[in-house]
């Protein structure tokens, strides 16, 4: 689907327009167009009308680009991913997974194209340009907004805004998986590290891969290396890069805590298991003396006492308990059984 608008300064609401021919680009006028996984052919054609350099169209074509901003002679390329975490958040249990959607905006003096490449999983949709478009209208009441400058950043932030969400997300799991770790009953054991834990880790480290490089391409956006971004977009930008900041401190944090969690984890299961074995042992103890009475009497020779006696069986039995139970006496005061 391919959807165009032209903006014009001191005009409230934009222009639908065709997409064959596109009209001039002129001064205070904001072309944008919209494409939501568009075909090969499509891209051709968007191509040929704005001139994009071929390295760009393989990049539209193919998509998987890292985040970045490239400069092509006299237009842009800016690949960004937007980012959500979705499955059981509030279940230490429950399977979470990071879907990520590749998001490529080229943009010129004038004109701003964005391209929503195919996301991983299309059970959780798209994403949502509307809110962009909403935002974008919203902050064109200030002088001098009509710019590819000001509709990029409006796109950055509404991505930034969906990282906090992806953020706070990951502040629940790890709350809900803390539980888990710093279970000390036996049953632990038998379920094993979380597996969630590496789950979680995982996302993660997807989430940092896809949300950091955008603190460079804010900071080289406002060194200015597009001139015709305008004084009211740069002000934006650096409130966006501030917010970058966070995001990356954030997920800094949880990496550490993170970190700690799946040592604390290793730490919890070495105890547990020190304390199945100190049962192993004091149960391994007391069984010994029983055993050596018994391997003793149970021996095949003449004369054994145990044959003959007709008491024997119980006084025999009533003297591997006297033997036995102050050594279960004492490993119970010593808390191993």
């Amino acid at each position: 689907m391919i959807r165009a608008w032209r903006y014009r300064e001191g005009v409230d609401s934009p222009d639908t327009i065709g997409l064959e021919p596109f009209p001039e680009v002129v001064d205070n006028e904001l072309l944008w167009i919209d494409c939501d996984r568009p075909s090969e052919a499509e891209l051709e054609a968007l191509g040929k009308q704005l001139k994009l350099h071929k390295f760009i169209l393989e990049d539209l074509e193919h998509g998987e680009q890292r985040t970045k901003l490239d400069h092509y002679e006299d237009h842009f390329h800016v690949a960004v991913h937007d980012c959500e975490l979705v499955g059981d958040l509030d279940e230490a249990a429950g399977d979470v997974e990071l879907v990520t959607r590749e998001i490529d905006v080229v943009f010129g003096a004038g004109w701003l194209l964005t391209v929503c490449q195919t996301p991983e999983n299309l059970e959780h949709g798209t994403f949502p340009m509307d809110t962009v478009r909403t935002a974008f209208e919203r902050q064109r009441i200030e002088p001098g907004t009509t710019d590819e400058g000001f509709l990029l950043w409006a796109l950055l932030d509404v991505v930034v805004d969906r990282y906090f969400l992806v953020s706070d997300a990951v502040d629940d799991r790890l709350d809900a998986l803390q539980e888990v770790v710093l279970d000390d009953t036996i049953d632990r054991i038998r379920r094993g590290r979380p597996r969630e834990l590496f789950d979680l880790s995982k996302a993660l480290l997807r989430f940092r891969r896809a949300a950091l490089p955008l603190r460079e391409v804010t900071g080289q956006l406002l060194r200015r290396e597009d001139p015709d971004i305008g004084e009211a977009a740069i002000s934006h930008f650096q409130d966006l890069f501030d917010h970058v900041l966070r995001i990356a401190d954030l997920a800094e944090s949880q990496r550490d805590v993170l970190t700690g969690l799946r040592d604390a984890d290793l730490a919890v299961t070495s105890n547990q298991m020190s304390l199945v074995q100190q049962k192993i042992a004091a149960w391994g103890a007391i069984l010994i003396v029983a055993t050596l009475v018994t391997g003793f009497l149970g021996m095949n020779f003449q004369n054994a006492p145990e044959t003959d006696w007709e008491t024997g069986f119980g006084i025999i039995i009533g003297f591997m308990v006297v033997l036995c139970l102050p050594l279960y006496v004492y490993f119970r005061r010593k808390k191993w059984l």
